[in-house]
């Protein structure tokens, strides 16, 4: 089992909100991230390559130069339009990297005690700091990667308990090895893993 606390019945949860885990990272997933999805106009970035405090890099990063006439900070974090970290030759995550998702840009600073970016899973404890700033601010979804990919999301019903079931998968077997992983034409691509310390 993995060293994490859960919540009830195994849940990660806090009100409407269920916290999973997929063997994934933020760069992979904004690939395929719909660019109109309601809720999610604006995106908070709270974490850059390990910095818990991105608003410092505005004027420093090439990765954060070029939104700056669209950025506001926010606390330590960073917040632009959720368009402008889309899109063919984005490059913005590269792992330890954490994202708030939200339908407006009129939000307070995240708590500093907490947050999703890796490397290791969101337990219980983290969930319950977090958890009045995501309802107060309504936040439409959560991200943080390192091993894998932490989210936090409103869900109910069965979708909550399928997404909250996500957090006990087993963790994936790393050391930096290429795995073979088979393409939608039945051939197989190889995909380079990061390699991760114990």
């Amino acid at each position: 089992m993995n060293n994490h606390s859960h919540g009830e019945n195994g849940i990660i949860k806090y009100k409407d909100y269920v916290a999973g885990w997929i063997d994934s990272s933020i760069s992979e997933f904004m690939e395929f991230f719909p660019k109109n999805s309601p809720g999610m106009d604006y995106a908070l970035i709270t974490s850059l390559d390990s910095n818990l405090s991105p608003s410092n890099l505005l004027s420093k990063s090439p990765e954060l130069k070029r939104l700056q006439k669209s950025a506001k900070s926010i606390g330590s974090g960073v917040l632009v339009p959720t368009s402008l970290t889309l899109g063919a030759g984005v490059e913005m995550f590269y792992g330890f990297d954490e994202v708030w998702f939200f339908p407006k840009d009129r939000i307070t600073p995240k708590p500093q005690s907490a947050w999703l970016v890796g490397p290791h899973r969101i337990s219980q404890p983290k969930l319950d700091e977090l958890g009045e700033w995501v309802v107060e601010n309504d936040c439409t979804l959560g991200l943080g990667d390192g091993d894998g990919l932490n989210f936090l999301v409103k869900a109910h019903g069965l979708v909550r308990y399928l997404l909250g079931y996500s957090i006990h998968q087993p963790e994936p077997q790393t050391g930096g090895e290429e795995e073979s992983l088979e393409n939608e034409r039945g051939g197989t691509t190889k995909r380079k893993r990061p390699q991760t310390s114990a």
